[in-house]
């Protein structure tokens, strides 16, 4: 009974994630890594499997291994080449990360707390809006998830640490910051007791499960590419921001993301305990400081990894209050948790564009359309930075080496975009600019198309939701 209950609710679970992720395309809340990560994966089918290239004649994408392109590659060839199938990936990862947030919690607590913070984990609201994304760092985190808990039932029980190092190995080819598991590990490892045999077979077989990152980086050093790797290795964790220069933001949505209630839970299940030994606390701290410190601005999901320590020390005060209240207090009091994740859980898939937001497909068709009407292929198109992957996504545009796709700035004026098309000898020029930063500019070209978009009514400033996020087609020459 319980197994037929288990395969019911994840299937309940594959299609309601399914329809929200289907209810708009790459946005303007991340939606560019949405588009460019899909834009490597089409390519793989006509390039080469060694280089993540998105755009005709680019270069190679040094920043993060190659195993999400190569899940959004199979994705397509499974379902077709289309958002839900790059999205898919992301939602199926959350099961890895249920799985593992549950075996990590059985292992530490109880079966009662494995089941309640499994159950918290799919309903935490940003659980939510990540795990229905196309970017890398839900399966990431799902990968991080698993090998934690292998290792901790590994360690435990004597068993083998293969599962954890193959693990670990695909979390880190998904992207570097899964290497903060290992001092995690490994403290833990030595406040428990060092047991030098399971330490030593952690090691290799992490090594091992390393092997498919080792062999991609040998393509670039065999064809002489050092600085490639040495960006790979080096340029993200020097060059990518200043340190703690999204330390507000971060914490703030990721506060509100997880839900007031279940931070409560937690925090009484921590002061309860007050054990530094837990691994879930030395995960708080050492990857915590990780995200304080290295968070880029606006990239506050680095802090997903977080999650699951929260949870489960969430589940384990849920469980224990339980414990001391009869069955319909402890009901209610599961169930205002639950609740309380609703609101936040609207808000986040609102303002992000998660409920209809279109403008960035509606323009790119409209653009596929009007080139085709008029087919004069020799096109220079103008898009802000942020929305140029999302464009070339719907529209094709920049991907056969016809039509030519420029990132601009946001801060956009009419010389600035004269002065560009001035050094083309294109004979058409189109310029899309969303309606944040248009206004220097709509009035001094013809607009051919628009598509609009207010994420809510509220007008929260410092990170300009509620305001609006449509974008105008202008015709430039």
């Amino acid at each position: 009974m319980k197994k037929r209950w288990l395969i019911a609710l994840i299937a309940a679970y594959i299609v309601i994630r399914i329809y929200i992720a289907s209810l708009s395309p790459y946005g303007f809340y991340h939606g560019w890594n949405e588009g460019y990560y899909s834009l490597i994966a089409k390519n793989y089918f006509s390039g080469s499997l060694w280089e993540q290239i998105a755009y005709h004649g680019g270069e190679p994408f040094p920043s993060v291994p190659p195993m999400f392109s190569y899940a959004v590659y199979a994705s397509f060839n499974i379902f077709g080449i289309a958002d839900i199938s790059a999205r898919l990936v992301s939602i199926l990862s959350e099961l890895i990360a249920v799985l593992g947030v549950y075996i990590l919690a059985k292992e530490l607590y109880n079966e009662r707390t494995a089941d309640i913070s499994a159950l918290l984990f799919i309903l935490i609201p940003w659980n939510i809006l990540w795990f229905g994304r196309a970017q890398t760092d839900p399966l990431m985190t799902a990968l991080m998830i698993l090998a934690m808990a292998l290792y901790v039932r590994a360690y435990r029980n004597n068993k083998s640490m293969l599962p954890f190092g193959i693990a670990l190995g695909l979390a880190v080819f998904t992207k570097q910051p899964a290497l903060a598991i290992l001092p995690v590990v490994l403290l833990w490892s030595y406040l428990q007791g060092i047991n030098r045999g399971q330490i030593i077979h952690s090691l290799i077989y992490f090594i091992a499960g390393m092997i498919p990152l080792f062999i991609w980086l040998s393509y670039y050093l065999v064809r002489g590419d050092t600085g490639f790797v040495s960006h790979f290795i080096y340029g993200e964790l020097t060059n990518r921001s200043e340190p703690f220069s999204d330390l507000v933001r971060v914490i703030l949505f990721t506060a509100a993301g997880i839900s007031p209630l279940v931070i409560a839970a937690a925090a009484y299940q921590i002061y309860n305990e007050r054990d530094m030994k837990n691994i879930l606390v030395i995960w708080l701290l050492v990857y915590g400081a990780f995200v304080l410190v290295r968070t880029p601005p606006s990239h506050e999901y680095y802090s997903l990894p977080l999650i699951a320590p929260v949870v489960i020390m969430a589940g384990a005060g849920i469980a224990g209050i339980s414990s001391r209240l009869n069955k319909r207090s402890a009901s209610i009091l599961f169930t205002a948790v639950i609740i309380s994740t609703i609101p936040v859980t609207y808000a986040l898939l609102s303002y992000s564009g998660g409920f209809g937001y279109t403008a960035t497909r509606d323009v790119g068709v409209f653009l596929r359309n009007y080139m085709d009407w008029n087919p004069d292929k020799d096109y220079l198109v103008l898009v802000q930075m942020k929305y140029s992957p999302q464009v070339a996504w719907y529209s094709g545009i920049g991907l056969d080496g016809r039509e030519q796709l420029y990132s601009t700035v946001d801060d956009l004026s009419v010389r600035y975009v004269d002065g560009i098309i001035n050094n083309y000898d294109t004979k058409k020029a189109i310029l899309l600019v969303s309606d944040m930063e248009g206004d220097a500019v709509q009035g001094s070209y013809d607009m051919i198309y628009e598509s609009g978009y207010k994420s809510g009514s509220m007008n929260l400033s410092f990170y300009n939701l509620g305001k609006p996020y449509g974008l105008t087609v202008l015709r430039v020459r």
